[in-house]
């Protein structure tokens, strides 16, 4: 009996795709905070989402796989980036165009089967958007707390509207990188004090983000304005606050603005799926 319990507990997606990878990298921010890898929470949380809803075997390399193995690989190429960056500025151009080319890989079996007009409004809508966030996520790597408000609003945001619109694969690895994002930036909320960054944590969260939200456009029934408005999240997250600002002062009114545009995307997905009749 507890056996089943424990079971059908730890496959709930609410446990899988939001506490799991929230302890998961709530752990991994702490532990690895002297060592200033702290940007690791990230994929540690959304592999821990994917242990439980997935799994790791890439046979057959759907575009959901494609997906986790591009969040592994990034992983590794925000490390190398963020020991090189300073000798080598091209680094971050190489990193935003990878956001490009990773969306389109991910979904080129969808692309190739429209029409040409369609091919190439959607597969520049595709890279237009993997490239914005992927360059805005970039320019964050030096502002660990805006780079956390900023993941876990677009993350929540991508997952919600995904799940919203008919993809729950989608929807969880979204909702996974939203709930690391914000256990990295709760770590940091209590002790008031910064954690290390840098492309270990933007590359991984920009490149994810921006291949959930168009797989979800193009596989599900995610509609395409919602693109934009969670394009706004990386954007928003810049304004400017008072210098003299703590940890905590500038999470709040952040995280507010942030979270507003989630919110709207997910309503406008709501709304055009039927939610209001």
């Amino acid at each position: 009996m507890d056996a089943i319990s424990t079971t059908t507990w730890a496959n709930h997606p609410a446990i899988q795709s939001g506490l799991a990878p929230f302890l998961t990298a709530l752990i991994v921010a702490e532990s690895l905070r002297r060592l200033r890898l702290s940007g690791l929470a990230v994929i540690a949380g959304f592999c821990m989402t994917v242990w439980l809803v997935a799994g790791f075997d890439f046979e057959p390399l759907s575009a959901t796989r494609k997906i986790i193995l591009a969040g592994l690989a990034a992983t590794v190429v925000g490390l190398l980036a963020d020991l090189i960056a300073g000798r080598w500025q091209v680094v971050r151009y190489l990193a935003v165009a990878g956001c490009g080319g990773t969306a389109v890989w991910v979904l080129w079996p969808v692309l190739q089967q429209k029409e040409t007009r369609d091919l190439l409004v959607a597969g520049v809508g595709v890279v237009v958007f993997a490239i914005w966030i992927g360059l805005c996520a970039d320019r964050l790597a030096d502002m660990p707390v805006r780079a956390s408000v900023a993941g876990t609003a677009l993350g929540t945001g991508v997952g919600i509207s995904a799940l919203l619109g008919a993809s729950a694969l989608l929807g969880q690895m979204g909702i996974a990188v939203g709930a690391a994002c914000g256990a990295y930036l709760l770590v940091q909320f209590f002790s008031d004090k910064t954690l290390s960054c840098g492309r270990t944590f933007t590359l991984p969260v920009s490149l994810l983000c921006g291949a959930i939200a168009p797989a979800a456009v193009l596989l599900a029934s995610l509609p395409w304005y919602c693109l934009p408005v969670l394009a706004l999240i990386p954007v928003i997250v810049c304004i400017p606050l008072p210098r003299h600002w703590s940890v905590r002062q500038q999470s709040f009114p952040l995280m507010m603005l942030a979270g507003s545009c989630a919110a709207w995307s997910a309503y406008m997905v709501w709304r055009e799926t039927g939610g209001t009749g």
